[in-house]
């Protein structure tokens, strides 16, 4: 389980999958014990934050750490391991983009595919 904490500075109001909103300009929420769950940010759409648990994602070696959580937004991933409670701050500025860090592990940038055909 991990924390995150939600900045909102767009004009907009944020919606998580769980029902909370973050109201705009300034708004925030501490969501703890957190498992998986996604926001919709009007405009630019959702970011996903998938728990993994120790399950760890195939061709990334590192970060090592026990627990695992993997952050989608379009066509960019980023992988956060962290050992204990994981801590993840996400800003939302003015226009709608986000910026995630950690006080607490380690956080990289991965590609996996959205969409993957395969000829039978």
């Amino acid at each position: 389980m991990y924390t995150l904490n939600v900045t909102n500075n767009y004009a907009y109001p944020v919606k998580t999958s769980q029902g909370q909103e973050i109201p705009p300009n300034g708004g925030t929420l501490s969501l703890t014990r957190l498992g998986s769950l996604y926001m919709n940010i009007p405009g630019n759409g959702d970011i996903n934050f998938i728990d993994l648990g120790s399950e760890k994602l195939p061709d990334y070696p590192m970060p090592n750490q026990t627990w695992g959580v993997l952050v989608r937004v379009h066509t960019q991933e980023a992988y956060y391991r962290y050992e204990g409670g994981g801590e993840l701050s996400l800003t939302i500025d003015k226009y709608g983009s986000t910026t995630l860090t950690s006080t607490n592990g380690d956080m990289i940038t991965v590609q996996l595919p959205e969409l993957t055909i395969k000829q039978e």
